[in-house]
């Protein structure tokens, strides 16, 4: 597990795949099927296990939307039901179990500065301990990850804890100054510019028959043989601390969940999966790109690796070409064409992880010690291996590291096992 940090007090949090949603025919049809969206939807909550597991799956593995789930702070400050860990101990263990939880929603995962401190019985009282830092977290971060929907976790929500509370106060204020150019983040982002979110949602989950747009949670995958739902239970089951898998069979996780727009207007339900030819219409390089990719999901379905691969290789390449023949350039000032940029640098990730898949890509790396210190040596045994009949074969391989590391040697093959000696 990694942390990589995006700015003062925020992280995004990175991980490996989840268990069970590995290198298998369902995993790559999936991974071609995410490449073809290009929608972007951040769905912001107070508390590790406040969200919704089961709409996060269903937008990320059923619709292949590109979710981010934000949680504004680590829950140091709930129970725990599994040992006497409190305060910061508790906020790493609950991170980790949204990690876990979110590995199986098939969604990124943040966090903001905002602290855990317990019951709030007011969002005034939240905010006033939280300070501005936590406003300033979240727009900076739905001008980096530039959102078409802002999910309010907590919208309409006007009793109870005062963290939810304030989540959903806070969140469409995040959203209105995100796309205020005068307002500044105190982290610099050099390719953050100002971004209108099109539409922020509220999560409608208290009733049997609910008014809003009603998701088919129940439906079930055609690739994992599974509902949303139970897919999304089985990872929120995660978070163990809190007690959550002796409520699993609760009434209130089995009710019909719909979306709500905060301005009153009706829900844009075509605009949670738009396709990369339909927002690049008239763009032939992307049309094409995804004409291959759906050639590639026939193949795959097809066991036909090879065939499989070339066409994702070929879609990868067309991407690539795209900005040339069809603008816009980075340069551009428009919204409307950083939109565009961004979504198709977001699919060139999309298409380079479903050719992985294709080729079935495994690389392992492991270390012959825990700890070193200045001027140690230590030694990296690294193996690569890749589906044969999709015709894979493993380029140069390197070890990408600190400045401060130092490689002094290089010995075997991938197929034994490369090692690299390392010096701090």
């Amino acid at each position: 597990m990694m942390l990589a940090t995006l700015g003062s007090g925020l992280l995004r949090a990175q991980a490996p795949a989840a268990p069970g949603m590995g290198r298998g025919l369902p995993e790559t049809i999936d991974a071609i099927d995410s490449a073809r969206v290009t929608t972007r939807i951040l769905y912001i909550t107070a508390h590790p296990d406040d969200e919704s597991g089961a709409v996060l799956t269903y937008l990320a593995r059923g619709l292949h939307a590109d979710i981010a789930l934000l949680s504004l702070t680590r829950g140091e400050g709930g129970q725990n039901v599994l040992g006497p860990e409190q305060a910061p101990q508790l906020g790493l263990i609950r991170t980790q179990e949204l990690l876990a939880a979110t590995r199986g929603y098939g969604v990124k995962l943040y966090f903001a500065s905002a602290r855990d401190f317990g019951f709030s019985k007011t969002p005034e009282e939240t905010e006033k301990i939280w300070g501005p830092q936590v406003l300033d977290d979240m727009v900076y971060l739905i001008r980096e990850f530039r959102p078409n929907i802002v999910i309010n976790g907590w919208g309409g929500v006007h009793g109870g804890h005062g963290h939810h509370q304030a989540s959903g106060i806070l969140t469409p204020k995040a959203v209105e100054l995100a796309a205020d150019e005068s307002y500044k983040t105190k982290k610099a982002c050099e390719d953050c510019g100002p971004w209108t979110t099109a539409q922020v949602l509220d999560v409608e989950r208290g009733s049997e028959h609910p008014k809003g747009f009603v998701l088919p949670l129940d439906e079930i995958s055609p690739l994992y043989g599974r509902s949303w739902r139970q897919l999304g239970l089985d990872a929120f089951a995660n978070h163990r601390s809190q007690g959550i898998t002796g409520f699993l069979g609760s009434s209130f996780l089995l009710r019909p969940i719909a979306l709500i727009r905060e301005d009153g207007k009706p829900v844009d339900a075509k605009s949670f999966a738009v396709g990369i030819a339909e927002r690049f219409k008239g763009c032939t390089p992307i049309e094409l790109a995804d004409r291959d990719l759906e050639s590639a999901r026939t193949a795959v379905q097809q066991l036909a690796w090879k065939a499989a691969g070339e066409k994702v290789s070929h879609a990868a390449a067309l991407l690539g070409d795209a900005p040339k023949k069809c603008g816009p350039t980075p340069y551009s000032q428009k919204e409307e064409a950083w939109e565009q940029l961004l979504d198709r640098n977001a699919a060139s990730g999309r298409i380079e992880k479903a050719a992985k898949l294709v080729a079935g890509l495994e690389v392992t790396a492991l270390a012959d010690r825990n700890d070193v210190t200045a001027g140690d040596e230590f030694r990296i045994m690294m193996r690569a291996r890749c589906r044969a009949e999709a015709g894979c074969k493993i380029g140069e391989t390197k070890v990408m590291s600190i400045s401060e590391l130092n490689q002094t040697k290089r010995e075997g093959d991938l197929e034994k096992g490369l090692n690299f000696t390392i010096q701090l």
